[in-house]
């Protein structure tokens, strides 16, 4: 949620747009019925902190061969 640049107040999100996979444009409209002004904001990833782990990949044994025992 962002502040109303001019009177400070919440403002609410209205609707949004991903303009690439790592930017998003929002509009937002101010909750303060005197001002209700209505705004433009950028979110960005900027950096990442840390990223997912990977799952190592599991490998499946092959199957032990079985000895035919019918003739044992």
């Amino acid at each position: 949620m962002f502040h109303c640049p001019f009177c400070k107040t919440s403002a609410h999100s209205r609707t949004s747009r991903y303009l690439s996979d790592n930017v998003k444009q929002r509009y937002h409209q101010c909750m303060n019925i005197k001002c209700s002004a209505t705004f433009r904001t950028l979110e960005s990833i900027d950096g990442v902190i840390c990223s997912p782990l990977t799952e190592p990949a599991i490998t499946v044994p092959a199957p032990v061969a079985t000895v035919n025992r019918a003739g044992a």
